[in-house]
């Protein structure tokens, strides 16, 4: 059964959404391709058991983590935030060609820290990140039913189109 997909737009202005410090013992940074490996791992793990799993293996994950670095990634305004060497979330954005503006491609944290802000840390910080660099606009795509990315795009201002 496939489940459907809505397109979501935020427009972006110049008042950020409110500012908010990684957890203790954390940081937030750019990711790089030195990532791919861990942004795999914590995929397969922030996906599992959810709408959007469907049986993928650490193979796939990893494949589709290359795929993002190897399109249109924009680094710049994508973060992961990271303890002990360990990706605990991630914010990933990229050039959505065909609708000509950026896209949120993944925001993800991993099963054991849901729920703590890390996704909405994240996003905030992705979507000034987008401000500041001059783009009037970006877009998602959530899966109809997955109500914690719907409540965390809800929260940063994003409309169904």
């Amino acid at each position: 059964m496939t489940i459907p997909r809505y397109e979501y737009r935020l427009v972006l202005n110049a008042a950020p959404l409110a500012a908010r410090r990684p957890p203790a013992g954390s940081s937030v940074r750019i990711p790089d391709a030195d990532d791919v490996e861990t942004l795999a791992d914590l995929m397969l793990d922030a996906y599992r058991g959810t709408l959007d799993y469907d049986d993928e293996t650490l193979e796939d994950a990893r494949s589709e983590v290359a795929r993002y670095f190897a399109g249109s990634p924009l680094l710049d305004c994508s973060g992961v935030c990271v303890a002990d060497d360990r990706v605990l979330s991630a914010s990933l954005l990229g050039l959505w060609r065909d609708r000509d503006c950026p896209i949120v491609s993944y925001v993800m944290t991993g099963a054991d820290r849901k729920n703590r802000g890390l996704a909405s840390l994240l996003l905030a910080r992705s979507l000034a990140r987008l401000a500041e660099a001059g783009y009037p606009e970006v877009r998602a795509v959530i899966t109809e039913g997955n109500g914690p990315s719907e409540a965390v795009f809800a929260w940063a201002g994003f409309l169904r189109v």
